[in-house]
């Protein structure tokens, strides 16, 4: 009967086990690094002032001035520079572990933000549910991509340098990739084109590469750890 119990208690913690989903957790940006006026603007309408080391979190818009450039890490693999007069809402930073010390294995990550006029570049590498929404349409990064987002008042631009993402038009839900070495721009139905094809373009692709490598050679750009 004992024996019986203790068969019937393993069977029970292994079924547990295999149901488990990790613990899930909202955490905060980080500032890598900040020059001229770069403030965050909460629910409540206040503006705060920020420099390095200061965290953003979910629900925020971050504002850059005139002359000011940010470099963040939005979650463990995914970086970002967020260049002048730019207007970025975060809309979520999420990250799923196994158990509940901060040195257990990342399970989900998931970050959303929301580009609204201005310019990034991003360097992803890992694996998240990573999206970043403007007016025009929603892209949608994979791992090992980087990329130089533009928005303006009339269009949205990406251009992709390495790997590939997909994006989908906010006015008619068409869907399509852009891969290396293609940029593709909204409002308009035609499909990527070659960086070859375009001088904005290959001026864009030489700054995202050097971009790209400054951000990649930050230590937090090696790191795989929980931020809390």
């Amino acid at each position: 009967m004992l024996r019986a119990i203790r068969v019937l208690c393993l069977i029970f913690t292994l079924a547990l086990t295999g149901c488990w989903q990790g613990t899930t957790r909202s955490v905060c940006a980080t500032v890598l690094s900040a020059t001229g006026k770069v403030s965050i603007f909460e629910k409540s309408g206040g503006a705060v002032a920020i420099g390095l080391r200061s965290k953003i979190c979910p629900g925020v818009v971050l504002r850059t001035s005139g002359d000011a450039v940010v470099d963040l890490q939005l979650i463990p693999g995914a970086l970002a520079q967020v260049s002048s007069d730019s207007d970025l809402k975060i809309e979520d930073l999420k990250l799923t572990k196994d158990g509940n010390e901060t040195g257990e294995a990342m399970r989900e990550r998931q970050a959303r933000l929301e580009l609204n006029h201005g310019k990034m570049i991003v360097l992803f590498e890992g694996f998240a549910h990573f999206e970043i929404r403007t007016p025009e349409t929603i892209i949608s990064v994979l791992p090992s991509c980087l990329f130089k987002l533009d928005v303006d008042q009339t269009r949205t631009r990406v251009t992709c340098i390495r790997g590939k993402l997909y994006a989908t038009s906010t006015r008619n839900g068409q869907r399509g990739p852009v891969e290396t070495g293609y940029f593709r721009e909204w409002p308009s139905d035609q499909a990527a084109v070659s960086v070859n094809e375009d001088r904005q373009a290959q001026m864009d692709v030489t700054a995202t590469l050097q971009t790209g490598r400054e951000l990649g050679d930050r230590p937090s750009a090696q790191q795989d750890r929980l931020p809390f």
